[in-house]
């Protein structure tokens, strides 16, 4: 009985053990330094003072005499969430006070007060997690030399500096004194014209605390901490620290902020130290700097409080898709490698990959994980360089079926395009695997075809070569980035459009960015649905708004396609589906042309002519409907139909000189209706419309004689012809 009950109490004990590691693995908790910017404000000790532009880059190197925001990142515990957090300073420089605002809150923020290494401890959920933080004064970096002199033995070093040191960022200060940034009013900012003040310098040099030591411009140029000569009350004459001016071409000022104040000149910048670190400590000890791929240094001064221009930039960012990416669960799998990691895609242009490389997960992937900055969103470094802060330079000359798209097509979308396009090709897709299972995960593209049907490649042609390379809107010079990052109504003020890339607003309601980049070609539109179709592509009687005649194509060929067993509402689109499609390549065309245009996210917008073109073919549609054929007429008019007699199809124009509501039908010799042809609000225009010979319900007609009747407002006109077989 004793062994009995013994080996009780070690099984029970053994279940309590498990249980308790079972709970302590499900409460997830990382140790994180937090990047801080204007419009991402805290409250109480975690809220920067107004005298400091709140720099929290998240990085590990950090400012002395500043706040360094770290939190307990509690993402993944669910309903087992950590409650309780001990923070503490295992290591510290010699002679250091520093300690923790709060110590026992899911976040804090410690101001490091002398220059080395900090050891950052947190206990929570059952583990003791620990950052080491590098805290450095700022040591300043001109175009003319700094940074420059030790980076010139290490050439990957010396050319980053180089392209540096004539970027904008590298004189903004100097253009922004000598009057070269002058703007228009902005009434929604608020702007006078020309100002250029106290706020702007903010962002425009390096490190701005006026209240921390640590060789900041703000502090060494604010006259109350004994700057001799004080110049934040001299930088322009006549204008306080608070006040603004007007200068156009004048180095007045820049000449004498060089001559008068040479303390100031290495951090009148918008330098190195803004986005590695304070790099005095560095240049020392050789400690390193900070280094990430993340829009967290961007995000300090390109996420104003204020809208307008770059100003904002980062907000519009920061609601986007683009930013939100890393949090889905598949991201972190090397697999979704480059293009759901901004990290990883940098890694993919600096390798030279072109558009139709393998997806190399050894590579890339392998050089990345959720740990070592793999699950960056995809943000400004991705998308530019940031040194010279140019848009990185990539090549995208294949789609994946070996379809070479137009060089002089594309311009600066073809970045966007090395993401958004299929990873697959439709031969392997349709034409190689339909006999077979042999599916990885869908019949259909992967999501976000939109190169594929910009270039009109790529999708189930059905042996047509003729619409190979249809294009709609390869005029537009930059292609993506024409429609989706077109400016707001006001040019310095993207309240609409810009780095969110929506050409629809949270309401469904298009975007003032979106209407502009439309206006151009297609007139003043107040709506999409404005965009009439040139035909009646889904045959039910109305040329409608061009999305409306698509989704209507949508509609007809998703009613044929089987549907998935776990979604009766959707097209089959999976493998565990294989048995419902195999052997049907036609079938599997249909449902991979089907899966082509819904996951090109546009309704057809990005290509009308492919998209129409091989929904048609899916559906086996020779187009008999309503299309715009000539000029406003000066009359009403309708013609006799060609040819007559006809069999089975035949043609009927008619004009209207102005917009009217227009029926269009045909009536058999007893005055019995057969088939409407047209019923809609139509513009003023010429229009023909081809009838196959069929009634309303989808049959042939008999031999005989028809009547086909316009009415058009108060005009009314019928005339004869004869169905001869």
């Amino acid at each position: 009985m004793k062994r009995v009950a013994t080996a009780c109490l070690i099984l029970v004990a053994f279940l309590l053990l498990v249980a308790m590691a079972f709970t302590a693995s499900a409460q997830v908790v990382n140790l994180k330094i937090e990047a801080i910017w204007p419009t991402k404000f805290g409250t109480g000790a975690q809220k920067p003072a107004a005298s400091t532009l709140p720099v929290s880059s998240g990085l590990s190197v950090v400012p002395v005499g500043m706040k360094v925001y770290f939190m307990a990142d509690t993402t993944g515990s669910g309903a087992n969430s950590v409650s309780s957090f001990s923070w503490s300073i295992a290591l510290r420089p010699n002679g250091s006070t520093a300690n923790f605002a709060q110590t026992s809150t899911i976040k804090d923020t410690l101001v490091p007060d002398l220059e080395g290494l900090y050891i950052i401890q947190l206990v929570a959920g059952g583990k003791t997690m620990s950052q080491t933080i590098t805290a450095s004064k700022y040591k300043g970096s001109t175009v003319a030399t700094d940074c420059g002199l030790c980076h010139a033995v290490v050439p990957k070093a010396q050319a980053a500096w180089s392209q540096w040191r004539t970027s904008d960022h590298a004189t903004m200060l100097q253009r922004g004194l000598s009057g070269m940034l002058e703007v228009e009013p902005n009434p929604t900012r608020g702007d006078s014209v020309g100002s250029y003040g106290a706020n702007c310098i903010k962002c425009h040099t390096t490190g701005w605390d006026q209240t921390a030591n640590n060789g900041n411009f703000g502090y060494l140029a604010h006259k109350a901490n004994g700057a001799t000569p004080a110049w934040d009350t001299s930088w322009v004459k006549n204008a306080s620290v608070t006040g603004s001016y007007m200068k156009t071409n004048d180095t007045t000022n820049w000449s004498q902020l060089n001559t008068s104040y040479p303390n100031l000149v290495a951090t009148a910048t918008i330098g190195c130290e803004d986005c590695h670190g304070p790099a005095n400590y560095h240049s020392t000890t050789g400690s390193k700097l900070g280094v990430s791929r993340s829009s967290d240094a961007c995000m300090q001064c390109h996420a104003a409080n204020f809208p307008g221009g770059h100003h904002a930039l980062g907000n519009y960012w920061a609601t986007s898709v683009h930013a939100q990416l890393p949090n889905g669960s598949h991201t972190a799998q090397t697999g979704c490698y480059p293009c759901h990691s901004g990290s990883a895609f940098v890694t993919w242009v600096k390798a030279g990959k072109s558009s139709n490389a393998p997806y190399d997960t050894t590579t890339i992937g392998g050089q990345l994980s959720p740990s070592n900055d793999g699950n960056v969103p995809i943000g400004c470094p991705t998308c530019h360089d940031p040194h010279t802060m140019d848009l990185r330079t990539t090549t995208f000359d294949t789609l994946r079926n070996g379809y070479q798209v137009p060089a002089n097509i594309g311009g600066k979308g073809k970045l966007c395009m090395n993401c958004h396009n299929s990873r697959y090709s439709v031969k392997t897709r349709v034409t190689n695997k339909a006999p077979y299972f042999g599916f990885s995960d869908r019949f259909g593209p992967h999501h976000n075809p939109q190169a594929d049907m910009y270039y009109g490649s790529n999708a189930y042609q059905y042996g047509d070569t003729t619409i190979t390379g249809l294009m709609t809107h390869g005029s537009l010079a930059d292609a993506c980035v024409t429609c989706h990052m077109a400016p707001g109504a006001n040019p310095g003020n993207l309240t609409q459009a810009g780095h969110t890339w929506a050409m629809v607003d949270s309401a469904g309601n298009a975007t003032v960015g979106g209407l502009l980049a439309c206006q151009p070609c297609h007139g003043t539109i107040t709506q999409y649905g404005d965009i009439k179709a040139s035909a009646d592509y889904d045959g039910n009687g109305k040329i409608e708004g061009f999305q409306t005649e698509l989704e209507g194509l949508l509609t007809k060929l998703k009613n044929r396609l089987p549907k998935d067993s776990n979604d009766s509402t959707q097209v089959v689109s999976m493998m565990y589906d294989s048995l419902k499609v195999k052997g049907n390549q036609k079938l599997v065309g249909d449902i991979y042309n089907y899966w082509f245009v819904t996951e090109s996210r546009c309704i057809g917008v990005h290509n009308p002519k492919y998209a129409v073109a091989i929904l048609q073919k899916a559906l086996g549609i020779t187009f008999t409907g309503i299309k715009a054929v000539g000029p406003v007429p000066a009359t009403f008019a309708l013609s006799q139909n060609y040819p007559n007699p006809f069999n089975p199809t035949t043609t009927i124009d008619f004009a209207i000189p102005q917009h009217e509501t227009v029926k269009l039908e045909v009536y058999d010799i007893l005055g019995r209706l057969v088939t409407t042809l047209a019923n809609s609000d139509m513009p003023a225009g010429t229009y023909r419309v081809n009838w196959n010979g069929k009634d309303s319900n989808g049959l042939s007609v008999a031999t005989g004689l028809y009547l086909y009747r316009l009415q058009a407002g108060s005009f009314t006109s019928v005339k004869k012809m004869l169905m001869l077989k």
